[in-house]
């Protein structure tokens, strides 16, 4: 298969993928995703996206076609078993990945298993907090933070891994206009490799080099996101709206 240039990215070809006759049965996907780029995936309920999600993650194996991430094969078992060490994945409710009883400690849990050093441990946790502004919350309980301050700790959970993927499940959702904006803000200063599936279409218009429409288990279009989401037929035939700023053009 060809595969991608950089270890950072992503490549399909023809890829299948779930339990056939299931809504979000992925059908012949083909997509490219270049190392550092940001990606919006965008579709209604049931389209596919978390299936995608899981797919790349490794837990549900192809069933067809090619799939290749960070230069692993997931049509192989050694290739889905390897992907955990190069990928990150931030869960739509932070409380299935926040596992410890502080702050400090749930960051320091993933590179704590990845065999490194204490002092590397404590470097990556250091890093981590900083990039995520958790310094004066590093000793609290995770389960007693706001939704947007979770949603931090499990970012920097993921960060402090030093994963070349990071994928998005609905990351925005359920945020106050505040948190959101800081989430925003902290996903556009990582040069890491994000596929976000999201709802938020504006989130996607501000941050993303690349959108992908998926319904009915398939990638019906992709394209750069000002464009795309600009397509008013495109997003009614797929259940989506053409986002404010779009519309006021």
């Amino acid at each position: 298969m060809s595969h991608p240039k950089s270890t950072g990215g992503i490549d399909l070809v023809g890829l299948s993928a779930g339990h056939p006759g299931s809504e979000s049965y992925l059908r012949e996907i083909n997509w490219q995703i270049n190392a550092g780029e940001r990606v919006g995936l965008v579709g209604p309920n049931g389209a596919g996206k978390t299936t995608l999600l899981l797919t790349l993650s490794g837990i549900i194996p192809p069933r067809a076609g090619e799939a290749c991430l960070a230069g692993m094969d997931l049509n192989t078992l050694q290739g889905r078993r390897a992907v955990p060490g190069a990928l990150g994945l931030l869960m739509q409710d932070p409380d299935d990945q926040l596992l410890e009883p502080c702050v400090e400690d749930d960051i320091a849990l993933g590179p704590s298993c990845q065999g490194l050093s204490v002092a590397e441990v404590n470097q990556r946790v250091h890093a981590a907090i900083k990039a995520t502004n958790l310094d004066n919350l590093r000793g609290r309980v995770p389960q007693k933070l706001s939704l947007g301050e979770k949603k931090r700790v499990a970012l920097a959970g993921v960060l402090a891994r030093h994963p070349q993927i990071i994928l998005l499940d609905e990351p925005t959702a359920g945020l106050d206009p505040r948190g959101r904006r800081e989430l925003i803000g902290l996903l556009k200063s990582l040069t890491t490799t994000l596929v976000i599936a999201t709802h938020d279409l504006e989130l996607v218009l501000e941050i993303c080099h690349q959108a992908a429409v998926m319904d009915n288990g398939r990638l019906v279009a992709s394209g750069p996101p000002a464009k795309l989401l600009a397509d008013a037929p495109l997003m009614e035939v797929h259940g989506l709206e053409v986002p404010w700023p779009l519309r006021l053009r």
